[in-house]
């Protein structure tokens, strides 16, 4: 888990604009350029076990082992750059009126909204907000691949998770200034 490092150290560094915690839900960098409740990163307490194996069971289908190490590791689900690119978890159940968020589920890119062409080991573990284009794994392999909404036909890849996650957080973290304002145009918050 060599992303460990990058996603602490963005962590410090975001925390210093503001954090809260609450109900399990880390939000680091606050943005009132943005919202009054606008942060720039969300973390969620990872998974426990048994929470892994309803995920499982609910999507009906394994996940890649280094994506459900990350939940049941790291984090269940991460919004990165107020949700340029978000990380999927299992969402469980959401309270509106008292602002308690959760991740973007995992269930919507897997099973209702997968693209045509995706065939049954594609797994979908995010996406980027300026265009829903979407990030997928093979449930056997390393691999993170980058694609359109709509279509699997893999437009970027990385070698591993943790290569992704990483080249990822470093290449957000330099169009955004410490503060969290994007220094560029929306467009270039996509890998390609």
């Amino acid at each position: 888990m060599e992303y460990l490092a990058s996603i602490q150290s963005l962590l410090e560094e975001q925390s210093a604009y503001g954090y809260v915690c609450e109900s399990g839900v880390r939000q680091y960098g606050h943005l009132p350029h943005i919202a009054p409740e606008a942060y720039s990163v969300y973390t969620f307490a990872p998974l426990a076990e048994e929470q892994l194996s309803l995920l499982k069971a609910r999507l009906g289908m394994e996940l890649p082992e280094a994506y459900a190490a990350f939940l049941s590791e790291v984090s269940n689900g991460m919004h990165l750059f107020h949700r340029c690119l978000s990380l999927y978890g299992l969402q469980g159940k959401l309270d509106r009126r008292s602002g308690v968020l959760g991740p973007f589920d995992l269930d919507i890119a897997n099973c209702y909204e997968r693209p045509r062409n995706a065939d049954e080991d594609c797994f979908f573990i995010g996406c980027y907000s300026y265009d829903a284009s979407q990030l997928y794994m093979r449930r056997d392999g390393e691999q993170v691949y980058y694609c359109a909404r709509y279509d699997a036909t893999p437009l970027r890849q990385w070698s591993s998770f943790s290569a992704m996650l990483t080249e990822e957080i470093q290449r957000l973290r330099s169009i955004h200034d410490p503060q969290g304002r994007l220094q560029v145009e929306r467009m270039k918050t996509l890998p390609i």
